[in-house]
């Protein structure tokens, strides 16, 4: 136990000095992001760690001041003034950083915000010879006229900070805003106490709860590393590469994706797969060590060249390409590599910074078909590719407010009654600027980024809405076929939801029959809690497109399929002459008394045939391409009379 000279209480300030130290030396020794946020967490420990220190010492020393040279009273005594300010300034610029406040032409800005820190620093450490602050007089310790500037800077930056966050409240993550705001109240609130509870040391406690907090919410290591590789995440990414780009530092990326990622683990399975990604992490290490290198999840690698490339691109892909084709011949006997690459260079990031993620993302999707072709540089091209991407992601938005989508319906023919007895509904969407836009193109968009759902909702009430106005049933039309994708599937409240719609518009749920895509389907659990709620309510399911995906007999086996639609590259392909298989494929499905829709009959000939293979439905440009609503009406109108 120590006898303490002083009258201070120093119980909160020795408690977090332990903490304080394991704290420094856990964050100096992990490998933290290369950005100024970080830096300024550095400054921020480090300076709490030398301001409490000090700060026990100085109190200590200040009691028996005759016993020691001036100077060393006023090094001590120096060190708490300055670890204090230091420590408010940089945590005002953590906050500055973290909020994305600062831009690199606001000089004024930081200027302004820094003369707080600044003028205290002077008044610091001018005092042995003006007494701004403190001295060190013959009868010991005394504050001086310009002490209370020292709470004014702390207070000043403080304030400072609030106002960061409130202004830039809605661009914080949540995590960052629970952070930000608890730690500069938690602070203001340490300040206040110290204030009216003099001789109390609570600073460097409500200080280092402050660091607990910002070390939690944003600045522990591992929340940018990935587990498996060790390599940093994709936040690391998004962090170090926004403050690059503020900076308007120059840097390159090279993307490394692993092709056919998802299948190669259900073949070799996920620890195999987990051991390439290890392989593969230790190879970038090795031959790209002074670059920053990121795992972003499934299968997809990134490195980031920072500053000007000091070869030519060309040089950089072809030493990449030498290097991985080693890689792969050493590690085929272990684990089979096969991986595809991008590169991106300074220039093309620099003029289309805006479109970064987005370029990033299509180059990653379309590096294995461009490899393939011999080509390893993003091209202008590949730029219009994105940039049509982005035009057909806004038109979807638009159109989704403004419920532009169209519903347009292809007649089904039934061979056994010998005229069309149903229709498929489909979507179809025309922008004002762009025009008409591909399915192909909207729907595969609409997938990836979620919309599919609300577009799946839009479509079904536009097609009861039709069904509500037209008597489709004089028109001779038994059955309407919707196409459900299956991230629709996925949602538990579909079924619920369809229901509500077609009751809305008097329609029963047994005139539909709907569609599912089988090369999508991924979760088959789930979808079979879906379409089981689907059947219940009276509602059939069609396997479309058999044939294009990977799961095809799969889908077949795990799924209450009564109607398989074959898809029309089967059918072009066996009157090509290379799909002879077809005939079996179609008793197969007979024998499992499955009714078989053909898609893609062009002509007489196609038809006919495919009836004598002994095909249900057929559907195709012989009959009519898709078609509005009142066309459709028309042409079932004017089928009604021939017959």
């Amino acid at each position: 136990m120590f006898n303490w000279i002083s009258p201070f209480n120093y119980d909160f300030a020795i408690a977090s000095i332990p903490i304080q130290i394991i704290l420094l030396l856990f964050y100096g020794f992990r490998r933290n992001l290369p950005i100024r946020q970080s830096f300024f967490f550095w400054i921020a420990m480090s300076s709490n760690l030398i301001m409490t220190i000090s700060d026990i010492i100085s109190c200590e020393m200040n009691e028996v001041w005759m016993i020691f040279p001036l100077w060393v009273m006023y090094a001590i005594n120096h060190a708490y003034f300055l670890g204090f300010i230091i420590r408010g300034w940089s945590l005002f610029m953590y906050t500055a950083e973290s909020t994305h406040s600062y831009r690199e032409s606001d000089h004024i800005i930081k200027v302004l915000t820094g003369l707080p820190a600044f003028i205290s620093v002077i008044l610091i450490l001018s005092t042995p010879w003006t007494s701004a602050i403190y001295t060190i007089a013959e009868d010991g310790y005394h504050n001086c006229s310009l002490y209370k500037t020292i709470y004014f800077s702390t207070y000043f930056y403080i304030i400072a900070s609030l106002f960061l966050v409130i202004r830039f409240w809605k661009q914080l993550s949540r995590r960052m805003k629970a952070g930000l705001l608890s730690f500069n109240l938690l602070l203001l609130f340490g300040i206040i106490i110290r204030k009216h509870f003099y001789h109390m040391l609570v600073t460097s406690y409500f200080s280092i709860l402050t660091i607990l907090i910002i070390f939690l919410t944003s600045e522990n290591p591992d929340l940018y590393r990935d587990n498996r590789t060790s390599l940093l995440n994709k936040d690391a990414l998004n962090r170090i590469g926004k403050e690059l780009w503020e900076r308007k530092i120059p840097f390159s990326l090279i993307t490394i994706s692993i092709n056919n990622y998802e299948a190669s683990k259900v073949v070799y399975g996920v620890n195999q797969i987990n051991d390439e990604l290890k392989i593969i992490a230790e190879w970038l290490i090795h031959n790209y060590r002074n670059n920053y290198l990121f795992y972003i999840r499934n299968g997809v690698f990134i490195v980031l060249i920072k500053g000007h490339l000091e070869k030519d691109p060309s040089m950089v892909i072809n030493e990449w390409i030498e290097k991985y084709e080693l890689l792969r011949k050493t590690c085929d006997d272990i684990v089979p590599i096969q991986a595809s690459m991008m590169f991106l260079s300074e220039s093309l990031i620099s003029e289309h910074a805006l479109l970064l993620s987005d370029l990033a993302r299509y180059a990653i999707n379309s590096s294995f078909e461009e490899n393939r072709k011999g080509n390893y540089y993003f091209s202008d091209k590949m730029i219009g590719g994105v940039k049509k991407h982005k035009a057909i992601e806004k038109a979807i938005k638009l159109a989704m407010s403004e419920k532009r989508f169209e519903v347009y319906f292809q007649p089904i023919y039934s061979n056994a009654d010998g005229k069309v007895t149903g229709a498929e509904a489909l979507a179809r969407l025309n922008d004002p600027e762009i025009g008409f836009i591909s399915p192909l193109d909207f729907i595969q968009i609409a997938e990836k980024n979620g919309d599919i759902i609300e577009i799946g909702k839009q479509i079904f009430e536009k097609v009861c809405m039709f069904l509500e106005n037209v008597d489709v049933k004089q028109l001779g039309i038994e059955f309407i076929n919707v196409n459900l994708s299956p991230i629709q599937c996925m949602s538990i409240n579909l079924p619920g939801d369809l229901e509500e719609i077609a009751k809305k518009h008097n329609v029963p749920m047994d005139m539909f029959d709907f569609e599912i895509t089988e090369s999508l389907i991924d979760d088959y659990d789930m979808i079979q809690v879906t379409i089981a709620g689907l059947r219940a309510m009276g509602a059939e399911l069609s396997l479309d497109d058999f044939g294009t995906g990977a799961a095809n007999l799969t889908s077949l086996i795990n799924l209450p399929i009564h109607v398989v639609k074959v898809d029309m590259s089967f059918v072009r392909s066996y009157f090509a002459g290379k799909a002879g298989f077809l005939p079996d494929l179609i008793s197969l499905f007979k024998h499992s008394r499955m009714e078989i829709v053909v898609e893609g009959i062009e002509t007489l000939e196609m038809k006919d045939k495919m009836a004598e293979l002994g095909c249900d439905y057929e559907q195709g440009y012989y009959f009519s391409k898709p078609i509005p609503p009142a066309e459709f009406v028309a042409y079932m109108e004017a089928q009604a009379e021939q017959v």
